[in-house]
């Protein structure tokens, strides 16, 4: 486009068209925006949670209903040496300390039971792992009962656990068959531990001295520790465990005694029985008497399925009319005592379902029930000569806690004898 001014030479007018732009206003100050050391964190609370364990739960399981991340998850099993929290047991109990809102956990503590509890505590972004065993305080109690009904319900109405109970009966089964001998009038007394937390009692421990008067007979047993075991003892230093259970079944009676001239119950002949026939539930465990190795499994024309043990030194032991045999049990097998060997049945010829026990010495059959049993493990000289300070320390114990019905009941029976 050409434009004149007046003067003689045109001018070319190269502008381009433009936008014209006015002011808005003032322009406004730039907002204050903190700095990075000004911002205020958000306020984290320490919550504190405990679970008690159920059937089929696991750690990730319960730490993840808790908001806890399967990063800190993977970590705590990191440091987890001992698997305590791979084997999480019911009836235990996971307590959780846990920064909210973030989740982090700071604290995880396992506890099998008040005694015993694993700890995994966050130090530097890692955990550490330390066992926790909480002080126990050990007392001596006294208990002393008089059975009238029989060794249980007397046992628990003056307050002794059923732990306890189970404990006499193993320490004195070698001398008492609590099936058969219990009588109305027989007494027994305890020196046993209580324990305590806090002075809480949590619970008893062993039974340390104890006194059993079983028709008119006085058995005793003292704890001690030997080099190689703890077992319970005599004053004398006579050891209460013998080479022989008495009775090798939990029996509900004895359905025949020993007798060479019984009449067989099937043939109608005399018949001698060599043995004791104990009537129990087909299934009831059937245990080794002694130690020893097995001498025969199978099948016996009479018998039935049998199991013989040799223990050495002319000792046998023969169960017979089993129902079946532990799957442990082939000939040859070493055994220990009170180990279960076979189970109850009625096999051979048997008319009811029970355990036939025969026990021979040299081949030739004894009564299980009356025969002589050796002691089991005796002292050497030098345990006998520590043990029996020990001994006296304890039967003194004893004569100080007993009441006078027991003391006067004990005189009068060291009278007649």
């Amino acid at each position: 486009m050409l434009l004149w001014d007046g003067s003689s030479e045109p001018i070319t007018n190269t502008s381009k068209q433009s936008t014209v732009r006015t002011s808005a206003g003032p322009i406004p100050a730039k907002a204050d925006v903190p700095s990075p050391e000004h911002i205020k964190p958000i306020p984290q609370t320490l919550e504190s949670k405990t679970v008690l364990l159920q059937n089929g739960d696991s750690l990730s399981r319960t730490l993840n209903r808790l908001g806890v991340s399967n990063r800190q998850i993977a970590q705590l099993l990191q440091v987890d040496e001992s698997n305590v929290l791979s084997n999480l047991q019911p009836g235990q109990k996971l307590t959780t300390d846990i920064l909210v809102p973030s989740n982090d956990l700071k604290n995880l503590t396992l506890s099998v039971n008040r005694e015993r509890a694993h700890v995994f505590k966050q130090v530097d972004s890692v955990y550490r792992y330390k066992e926790q065993l909480t002080p126990i305080e050990t007392v001596l109690a006294y208990k002393e009962v008089t059975i009238q009904n029989s060794l249980f319900v007397d046992g628990a109405t003056a307050g002794i656990s059923d732990k306890l109970l189970l404990q006499i009966t193993g320490i004195f089964r070698w001398d008492i068959d609590f099936a058969l001998d219990i009588r109305q009038g027989d007494r027994f007394a305890l020196l046993f531990e209580e324990r305590f937390i806090d002075g809480e009692k949590i619970g008893t421990g062993n039974i340390i001295a104890a006194q059993f008067i079983n028709n008119g007979r006085v058995f005793e047993a003292l704890r001690y520790q030997l080099e190689q075991q703890t077992d319970y003892f005599t004053r004398d230093g006579l050891s209460l465990r013998k080479a022989f259970i008495r009775s090798p079944v939990d029996f509900t009676r004895v359905s025949s005694q020993f007798n060479p001239h019984r009449l067989h119950p099937i043939f109608k002949t005399s018949r001698p029985h060599q043995g004791v026939d104990y009537a129990a539930a087909t299934g009831t465990p059937v245990q080794s008497s002694g130690d020893g190795s097995v001498a025969f499994v199978g099948e016996m024309k009479g018998y039935g399925n049998t199991v013989i043990i040799d223990h050495g030194a002319g000792y046998t032991t023969l169960y017979a009319h089993l129902n079946g045999f532990a799957d442990h049990v082939i000939a040859g097998r070493q055994v220990a005592q009170g180990e279960t060997i076979a189970y109850v049945g009625q096999t051979g010829w048997a008319t009811g379902p029970h355990l036939h026990y025969e026990f021979r010495i040299n081949g030739t059959h004894q009564n299980p029930e009356t025969v002589d049993i050796p002691y089991d493990s005796p002292m050497s000289k030098s345990e006998l000569m520590a043990f029996l300070p020990y001994a006296q320390t304890l039967m003194e114990r004893l004569k100080r806690s007993r009441s006078q019905g027991m003391a006067s009941y004990l005189a009068r029976l060291s009278r007649k004898n």
